[in-house]
């Protein structure tokens, strides 16, 4: 079967696929993992969360957005890298038993002068599920091979404006966390602490939800564009989550307090994560304050990660909702 290749893609076309589903036991395994809050672990105690029962971690649905992207098209593509997710939006709980549809639009394409023999294709995508209730909406870039390397470079790309510089740093772990609103200050900065990623653990997360060779075997790694076998680039996102919690969970002693997100935004993939490499994540609060629902405020945080050579791999900013007060 011929790859999907860059030529191939057209603005304004929509892929329609997928039924994922979730189990309790699917939910709390990756929360375990990742993201061990309450209301993703625990059905009982979860009903008396923000969320009202149990639901999944939504970086566990952005991953089975993953795999039904693998599934339907994006394995038979010529696809060389995830960019990065501009906007993530998670609209409503995601609960067991609930089976998970998805739409693609395309958006954009871009012909890159660095890259004659790839581009760059941007996507929306809304997932629904069984009942059409539209739960996560997400806009993401990926960069594709070309089947024929263009002819004519194309012009130079007017400059992105920089983004804002985040505030100046305050090393203060306890205040860069959302647990407490009136406790959480802007510009407060944690270390996360590092993560081994190792040949086994890759492998482990790209078999559940991103199954392309280059992320499950050493020798496919060598042969692909980055050189080597490679973290799929929604599990450094993980890992950072793992990484959050930890600090989290050590703050309140124990029980990891609740917090619900509405999404994220701004995530770059800046350098591939090779078997081997020890990431080092951080937090830092950029923003906060009170939004329209009576006793919530919004913690707004720059997240990072950087591996032991000292370069960013990753960055990205998100929200948490947390009481006004403790």
């Amino acid at each position: 079967m011929s790859l999907i290749h860059y030529e191939d893609f057209a603005p304004g076309e929509t892929r329609t696929y997928g039924a994922y589903g979730f189990s309790e036991e699917a939910i709390i395994g990756f929360a375990a993992e990742y993201d061990a809050q309450t209301f993703h672990m625990d059905a009982e105690l979860a009903k008396r969360t923000l969320l009202g029962g149990l639901a999944a971690s939504g970086w566990h649905t952005c991953s089975a957005l993953m795999r039904m992207m693998v599934d339907d098209w994006l394995g038979g593509s010529a696809c060389l890298a995830g960019i990065g997710i501009e906007d993530n939006r998670w609209l409503a709980p995601v609960r067991p038993g609930d089976c998970l549809s998805a739409e693609t639009r395309t958006l954009e394409k871009t012909d890159l002068r660095s890259r004659p023999d790839a581009g760059i294709v941007k996507f929306e995508t809304i997932l629904r599920n069984q009942n059409s209730v539209e739960v996560m909406r997400q806009t993401g870039s990926t960069l594709f091979a070309r089947r024929e390397p263009l002819k004519e470079l194309p012009p130079e790309s007017p400059r992105r404006a920089a983004p804002p510089a985040p505030p100046p740093r305050i090393d203060d772990r306890l205040a860069a966390l959302p647990d407490d609103y009136a406790r959480a200050k802007v510009g407060a900065y944690a270390d996360l602490g590092e993560k081994l990623f190792s040949a086994s653990y890759i492998r482990a997360y790209a078999q559940a939800f991103d199954p392309f060779p280059f992320h499950l075997d050493e020798a496919a790694g060598k042969n692909h564009v980055l050189g080597a076998m490679s973290a799929a680039g929604l599990q450094t996102a993980c890992c950072w989550m793992r990484q959050f919690i930890a600090l989290r969970r050590e703050a309140a002693g124990g029980e990891v307090p609740s917090r619900a997100s509405p999404g994220f935004a701004n995530l770059v993939w800046r350098k591939p994560v090779l078997v081997g490499d020890r990431i080092r994540f951080s937090t830092q609060v950029i923003a906060k304050r009170p939004i329209s629902k009576p006793g919530l405020g919004l913690v707004q945080s720059l997240n990072t990660a950087v591996n032991q050579r000292g370069e960013r791999v990753m960055d990205f900013t998100a929200a948490v909702i947390t009481p006004l007060a403790s």
